[in-house]
């Protein structure tokens, strides 16, 4: 009993090959070298590993490296695209729904918008102009008003759809 708890305990301490390291974490070796050539998995001697620090060393690895590096995680930047592209799966859900329009649309539609109230604001002087000729002051500032409600009045039932249709 005795030595089966020293065995257990100088576990962590035990070297193993590339080719068990591999069967361990379920790898092939070549996985294992190539790990090796890459910084993860330190060697101890030629093609041998301290298990739990090599077993450690993979953990970390998979989980997505080191939180303390100054380098973003893999795992960390994963996550990152996953909901970069969730977010704009969202953003083209809305947009197939009509809830949602693109910048461009929008920007025409205030474009004709500002430019049909212009017309309509520019034209009340002609209107009036017969209209309140040689007319009071008090004549001349209700015309004025009746036209200028008139002009809002327009833009507040503005519609781009009966704009476009003939």
């Amino acid at each position: 009993m005795g030595k089966q708890k020293a065995k257990a305990e100088s576990l962590q301490d035990r070297e193993v090959i590339t080719s068990e390291l591999a069967a361990i974490v379920g790898k092939t070796p070549q996985w294992i070298r190539q790990l090796t050539r890459d910084g993860v998995l330190k060697q101890v001697n030629r093609g041998k590993y301290l298990l739990a620090e090599a077993v450690q060393a993979y953990c970390e690895h998979v989980s997505g490296g080191k939180e303390d590096d100054k380098k973003p995680r893999f795992i960390d930047e994963k996550t990152e695209h996953e909901r970069i592209k969730k977010e704009k799966a969202a953003i083209e859900l809305e947009q197939l729904k009509g809830n949602l329009h693109a910048a461009a649309d929008v920007e025409l539609l205030l474009s004709d918008l500002i430019l049909t109230t212009k017309s309509r604001l520019l034209a009340v002087p002609n209107r009036i102009a017969t209209e309140c000729e040689n007319e009071p002051a008090n004549v001349v500032e209700s015309v004025v008003r009746r036209e200028i409600e008139s002009a809002l009045s327009a833009l507040a039932k503005y519609s781009p759809m009966e704009r476009d249709t003939p």
